[in-house]
């Protein structure tokens, strides 16, 4: 009966959400109140249950999702973005700027949303490509994967974030492992690009990116530009390391690095540098009406939807769900990763959102990782990597980021199905691959 009344509530949020674009908030508060109370829980206890994982969940990674919101507003206002991405090209050369932009996309979505990002950067690109004569549906689709790639993959976008609290995973290992998968997407994405859009011709007379009118000049060295992304990931990246070694570490360093290596800490001094350092910051920036306030409009919009799914996936973990498995399936050893993976990817198909994919899939996998063997440390990480992995394959039509790439690239629906809807599916197969190879070599 439960699992009946889950597919039921499962459809009915794809449907309301995807159909008649209801906002995802109340649907999945509503969906949690269904789903508790038709599985006995009683309506007191049920309430107790959403607002404890709403809670929760806002506990856990509200404040880094904050953070990261305010680093992406204030690099991208203050022009380091662009910075970001001229250097990468400059580095890399012209002749390679297809490269070069599936490489800046795997960057700068770590700390801004992918949608946002492609609308600043595809005006580059148009640029850039039409002056080294390179057929623009090549970089346009390089350029989409490397920034969905990290989307999907890579902590403090709230899909990862949000998957690592559901399935009490830890962060460090998530960034490593996200961050590897993320890279082998990319890669593949690159690849595909350069294969499908070689003979695909784009209308340039569409909008051609976001030069927005309040962004500033960046005025420091390029390599300021980077600071605000590369410490956060430097610090958190060095604890998860000595985290492993501590035994034979000084003990100072030790508490240093844990201190410093926690997310809140890391990010935290990542916003400082966003604000004060790659840019001069003034009292307006700062005011409810500024930069500060647009930072936490766009984080609490983010907030809602991740605590709701929170909510959801606390309703769901008194289910009893390996009942309805067969009786050998925990002999399926790092195979059974691609269970996780499958309940994300049939749910971004199926509603569009990589998000509400993520965490749904996340909620519905908890509850079985003691059954599949995936209850380790590790192996709690890969899972969820391997629903951010689900939550990648096949962007298409029901996606707003398919849209986004389609209309400001001048792709036509065709190409857009052709170049971003299976350039998904490459990718995120090849990420899949990887995450397999990842649990054989350290599960």
């Amino acid at each position: 009966m439960s699992i009946i009344l889950l597919i039921a509530v499962i459809v009915a949020i794809i449907f309301i959400t995807a159909v008649w674009k209801i906002h995802p908030l109340p649907i999945l508060l509503c969906g949690a109140f269904v789903f508790g109370v038709g599985n006995n829980n009683g309506v007191a206890e049920t309430l107790n249950m959403i607002a404890s994982g709403f809670g929760n969940t806002m506990k856990s990674i509200g404040i880094v999702i904050i953070l990261g919101t305010i680093i992406g507003v204030f690099m991208e206002q203050r022009g380091a973005l662009k910075v970001i991405a001229e250097k990468i090209i400059g580095l890399i050369g012209q002749k390679n700027t297809p490269a070069a932009m599936a490489l800046i996309g795997y960057v700068v979505s770590i700390c801004i949303f992918c949608d946002s990002a492609f609308i600043i950067l595809i005006g580059l690109w148009k640029k850039i490509g039409t002056l080294a004569k390179i057929p623009l549906a090549i970089g346009a689709t390089a350029l989409s994967m490397g920034l969905f790639a990290s989307h999907c993959f890579i902590p403090p976008t709230p899909g990862p974030l949000a998957a690592m609290s559901i399935l009490e995973a830890e962060f460090g290992l998530v960034l490593f492992f996200g961050m590897i998968a993320a890279i082998g997407a990319t890669c593949a994405g690159y690849f595909f690009a350069c294969v499908a859009g070689r003979n695909e011709k784009l209308d340039d007379t569409e909008i051609s990116g976001n030069d927005t009118q309040n962004e500033q000049f960046f005025n420091r060295h390029w390599s300021i530009a980077f600071l605000p992304i590369i410490i956060p990931l430097f610090l958190i990246g060095a604890n998860s390391i000595v985290s492993f070694g501590k035994d034979k570490l000084p003990a100072e360093l030790v508490k240093l690095s844990s201190i410093f290596g926690t997310p809140i800490i890391a990010l935290a001094i990542g916003a400082v540098l966003a604000i004060f350092v790659i840019g001069k910051s003034n009292h307006r920036e700062l005011t409810v009406d500024g930069l500060m306030g647009k930072s936490v409009v766009e984080a609490a919009n983010i907030l809602v939807i991740t605590a709701s799914g929170g909510a959801f996936g606390e309703v769901l973990k008194n289910v009893d769900f390996t009942t309805f498995l067969p009786h050998k399936i925990g002999n399926l050893g790092v195979f059974a990763l691609l269970i996780p993976l499958i309940f994300a990817a049939v749910l971004k198909i199926a509603q569009g959102s990589s998000t509400l994919a993520i965490l749904t899939a996340a909620s519905i996998s908890l509850p079985l990782l003691d059954s599949l063997h995936l209850s380790s440390a590790v192996m709690r990480s890969l899972t969820c990597c391997a629903v951010c992995c689900g939550g990648m394959i096949f962007s298409h039509t029901n996606d707003s980021y398919f849209w986004v790439v389609t209309k400001f690239s001048g792709m036509s629906v065709r190409q857009g199905l052709k170049l971003q809807s299976l350039g998904t599916l490459i990718s995120g197969s090849a990420a899949a691959l990887i995450i397999l190879l990842l649990g054989l070599f350290f599960g």
